[in-house]
């Protein structure tokens, strides 16, 4: 024989259950509106001021038009033209190879040793890594200046101390041959950012590893080779796309040091599409340039990501 509850005591308690889930719905749905409204000016700065520019230069590469007039549709006369006809987006391709390339592997090797030589316990320690992390906070247009005095055939300090050892001056940003090297060698100089990161990583390698390796008899050159790289490849891999990126889509340097000379050895891709829309009014073939730029860099992201499997090893096991 079951005892019933009474019939009020039923209702309020029916009546809780299932107040609770409408509640709770009400609650989530504020809050959920709230989260949106905070995110909204991201989201509409997204759209207004990087999507819809970059689907608005989507549509003015199919396009001719030179600013002053009305865009004149074309098709696929622009990427036609820049394939088969212009030599110079051949050479700006090359040189802009060339460049990321040297200044990539430069500064990750340079950015790396300063970083292993930064992390060991030496007097003064504190103010070398102010003095290597400076550069990277100079203006890219005030370090290219004073590297273009730097450069000077005639006055310039590298030329300066080079004669003390009896070397001949050289011509530096003057000459074909040592243009982009000239580059390079300020891609490595303001590299004090990549340095910062390799030596974040570089104090998070578990020491007792290091410790295990002396024990087995091994020496600096097995602890770098067996533990410390192996525990880095995350963050090479990030600065490899970090500078891959950056150095395709150098243009400053360029463009103040060099105008894309001598003899267009460092025309740079991004220097390329600045002249074509600026000096020479072809805002949809500049546009078409672009998206070809997109393309090359969103394709060389894609293959880093998917060599990265072999390579960079993880903490956690997983590469």
């Amino acid at each position: 024989m079951s005892v019933s509850k009474p019939a009020a005591i039923q209702t309020a308690a029916s009546k809780t259950y299932t107040s609770k889930p409408a509640s709770y719905k009400s609650f989530y749905r504020q809050r959920v509106w709230v989260g949106y409204i905070c995110i909204l000016p991201a989201i509409l700065g997204i759209f207004l001021f990087t999507i819809g520019p970059m689907l608005y230069s989507l549509y003015l590469s199919f396009t001719d038009w030179n600013i002053l007039t009305d865009a004149k549709w074309i098709g696929l006369a622009n990427y036609t033209n820049i394939f088969t006809q212009d030599l110079f987006f051949y050479n700006s391709l090359k040189a802009t190879a060339i460049y990321s390339v040297g200044a990539v592997a430069a500064s990750m090797i340079y950015a790396f040793i300063i970083a292993l030589f930064l992390n060991q316990n030496i007097k003064g320690r504190s103010l070398f890594r102010a003095i290597f992390f400076i550069p990277s906070i100079i203006p890219v247009l005030a370090s290219s200046i004073l590297w273009t005095w730097l450069y000077d055939v005639d006055f310039g300090v590298i030329n300066h101390i080079l004669g003390w050892f009896g070397i001949e001056k050289q011509l530096w940003i003057g000459s074909p041959q040592t243009s982009v090297m000239s580059l390079i060698i300020l891609a490595v100089w303001g590299s004090g950012n990549v340095i910062v990161i390799f030596l974040a990583g570089l104090q998070d390698v578990p020491q007792h590893l290091h410790e295990a390796v002396e024990i087995d008899g091994g020496n600096w050159w097995h602890k770098l080779r067996a533990v410390t790289i192996p525990l880095m490849t995350p963050i090479i891999f990030y600065n490899v796309i970090l500078g891959l990126v950056n150095s395709f889509t150098t243009f400053t340097q360029a463009y103040t040091m060099t105008k894309g000379g001598p003899e267009d050895s460092t025309l740079f891709y991004a220097f390329f599409i600045h002249r074509e829309a600026f000096e020479h009014q072809s805002m949809g073939y500049a546009c078409a340039l672009a998206w070809i730029l997109f393309v090359i860099i969103s394709l060389l992201t894609y293959l880093l990501f998917k060599s990265s499997s072999g390579w960079v090893h993880y903490e956690g096991g997983k590469s």
